[in-house]
């Protein structure tokens, strides 16, 4: 039941075996060793590392349109005198879906050496270059989160499967939740949601998990 173009590969990344809520591509740790070397303590904006942040990782808006969970959420973290990398992913399912779902994936990075403002700008403005004609994405920014938020999402709507991105840099924290969609014909009645609604409610989450991470 699986879609002829997986998201991730779409992208050019390559799915982690034990984690499919991320690529490579979209580590913002991947460029740890680019940044700008700080000079005194980093700012971390009062985040700092948990061993699990999946207690408060907060999708009650997404919990709204796949109410059902398919599994259990799953966590990852390691802990580096540089970089310090968190993970929380789940599959959620509409009301009565039997093969449908939504991948949700949110990862936070603390990076206590380097400065990732000029990489993480880059990384998400040149976004658009990315992908083909089937698989182009379109990248906003959004006020109010943050420092600085991207919002990336498709150029076109897609009947079966779409995903899209949220990412936040506040100091020297940067946040990605990533939501990806398949809608199978299998499931009468599911229908994929409306783009708008989506981003609307990876906002809302987005403000509540960073509200509970940094207090």
């Amino acid at each position: 039941m699986g879609r002829s173009r997986s998201w991730l590969w779409a992208l050019g990344g390559a799915v982690l075996a034990s984690a499919v809520w991320t690529a490579v591509v979209f580590a913002p740790g991947g460029f740890a060793d680019q940044g700008q070397e700080g000079s005194g303590s980093p700012d971390l904006a009062g985040y700092e590392f948990r061993k699990n942040i999946c207690p408060d990782t907060d999708l009650s808006a997404l919990k709204e349109e796949y109410p059902e969970e398919e599994s259990k959420p799953t966590s990852e973290a390691t802990t580096h005198k540089a970089l310090d990398a968190m993970w929380c992913t789940t599959t959620l399912k509409p009301s009565g879906a039997e093969y449908s779902n939504a991948t949700v994936s949110v990862e936070m990075w603390l990076y206590k050496k380097t400065d990732p403002a000029a990489n993480f700008a880059a990384q998400y403005e040149s976004f658009e270059q990315r992908g083909d004609d089937e698989n182009a994405y379109a990248v906003r920014k959004v006020a109010g989160i943050g420092d600085v938020a991207y919002l990336v999402t498709p150029e076109e709507p897609r009947e079966t499967g779409s995903s899209a991105y949220l990412a936040v840099r506040e100091g020297w924290m940067t946040y990605q939740i990533s939501w990806s969609n398949y809608v199978s014909s299998n499931d009468t009645g599911v229908t994929e949601p409306d783009l708008s609604e989506v981003e609307e409610m990876l906002k809302l989450d987005t403000k509540a998990t960073l509200a509970k991470l940094k207090s």
